[in-house]
């Protein structure tokens, strides 16, 4: 079951904040300004996307660790303790963020990253309940 709309402080939801993420590793400014003769330009405007790319995924991460802190503390507070669960909550948010960070390391090595691959992956990562985002 997909998670209602959450809105923070200034009333957006987690998907729109997190959905410029899959057009930062995407190449076609950088294949636009190559065209127009501007390969330092290109070059530039790579590094600053990717930059601008870890910053979201530096503030995912703290996030999904925040929600999952939370959830944790809920667990404890009833006395329902479920290890299993913890794990598989833990191994599923682990990995989707290291494969995003994987997806940003391609990018930075010049390798061509799907947008889809990341907007999949985000989708993945938001969609369970168990994935509640706490918003800063």
């Amino acid at each position: 079951m997909p998670l209602p709309p959450m809105l923070d402080e200034e009333g957006t939801s987690v998907r729109e904040r997190y959905a410029p993420m899959h057009r930062l590793l995407t190449q076609d400014d950088d294949l636009f300004l190559v065209g127009q003769g501007f390969p330092s330009a290109a070059k530039k405007l790579r590094r600053e996307h990717r930059l601008c790319y870890f910053g979201y995924l530096a503030r995912l991460t703290r996030e999904i660790r925040a929600g999952r802190r939370l959830g944790t503390l809920a667990m404890a507070s009833k006395n329902r303790w479920s290890f299993p669960a913890l794990l598989e909550q833990i191994l599923i948010a682990e990995s989707s963020l290291l494969y995003l960070r994987w997806l940003g390391y391609r990018h930075a090595a010049g390798v061509t990253v799907a947008a889809r691959d990341v907007k999949e992956c985000l989708d993945f990562l938001l969609a369970g309940q168990r994935f509640r985002l706490v918003t800063t």
